[in-house]
């Protein structure tokens, strides 16, 4: 039997953690609030939940917490494979804190795939770009492999049609007050709609006004799944980040939204809209821009605010 290789020194585990926690700062999350913290401790690197960076947004069931630190798990490890690293990762390693949701332990060297290497500096180039939607519509084949991409971290990726879209649109009318995310959301239907008024929606409820630039050419997905738990949130942020790589590399912006989940008519449209639907954990934005973001990227903590050492 071969031998495994040796573990690296101390020194050398902690440098690639660091790479690693710099990398995930840069992940995207909820309203860009970064709730997660890191620690390191004896050859290990631990993500914890900081559920007080969440101050401000609703997010009772701690969802859109754990799904930002997913997408910084997935942008640490995928930085330690960058670099030549295999590491282990075990989710949720102890049962009795929730806040404690993975453990990266590296084992060794390993070959770095021009695939890993390629999706790893997408990191830098990936951006929350909330602009209308005003390039040309995504190319079928495109569309599959950002699709795969999301699929291959243990969610389902389904794309809605536009009529689906307008349906969602009217179950949820009314609802811009509720807070900074429904109120993205809404924002962004008027566009992809070109309207500023929804015929159907009840009571006459307004949508916000449309912009003279719409999102007609955008796609609009949903990521779900079988069961709605905390494992599967982890895993969702991390599909999240891949996707989103994946995307930013094929010159695709992905924008997020939690709020249509959030209410129950439009996850009954959801699940009439996708048979298999299971558990929506949250609605995308996909599409090319026509021209460059002329603003600054949106500002990242030091790792210094979100990285300890136990020892």
């Amino acid at each position: 039997m071969i031998p495994a290789p040796p573990r690296p020194a101390g020194r050398i585990m902690n440098e690639a953690f660091y790479r690693a926690v710099v990398a995930a700062g840069r992940a995207p999350s909820a309203h860009n609030t970064q709730p997660w913290r890191w620690r390191v401790n004896g050859g290990l690197l631990d993500l914890f939940a900081d559920h007080d960076r969440m101050a401000g947004v609703s997010d009772p069931d701690g969802r859109l917490t754990v799904i930002s630190c997913g997408a910084a798990l997935h942008h640490a490890r995928l930085t330690l494979a960058a670099h030549g690293w295999r590491a282990t990762v075990t989710r949720r390693p102890d049962a009795g804190d929730p806040t404690h949701l993975a453990r990266l332990t590296i084992d060794g060297a390993a070959p770095v795939s021009p695939d890993t290497a390629e999706l790893a500096r997408a990191i830098k180039r990936r951006h929350t770009d909330q602009r209308p939607v005003t390039g040309r519509p995504i190319e079928p084949a495109t569309l599959q492999t950002i699709g795969d991409a999301f699929q291959a971290q243990r969610v389902h990726f389904g794309v809605l049609r536009p009529d689906q879209i307008l349906a969602l649109a009217v179950a949820t009318a009314g609802a811009a007050s509720a807070g900074p995310a429904n109120a993205q959301w809404h924002a962004e239907l008027a566009r992809w709609a070109g309207s500023d008024r929804i015929v159907a929606a009840p009571d006459g409820e307004q949508l916000p006004a449309a912009s003279a630039e719409s999102d007609r050419a955008a796609t609009f997905a949903v990521l779900h799944g079988p069961a709605d738990q905390a494992l599967d949130w982890l895993h969702v942020g991390e599909a999240l980040s891949a996707g989103a790589l994946v995307a930013a590399g094929l010159g695709v912006s992905v924008l997020p939204f939690s709020a249509p989940i959030e209410h129950a008519d439009a996850g009954r449209i959801l699940g009439r809209a996708i048979p298999e639907l299971g558990s929506p954990y949250v609605m995308l934005r996909l599409g090319h821009h026509a021209t460059e973001a002329d603003t600054p990227p949106t500002p990242r903590l030091p790792a210094a605010q979100t990285m300890e050492s136990a020892g």
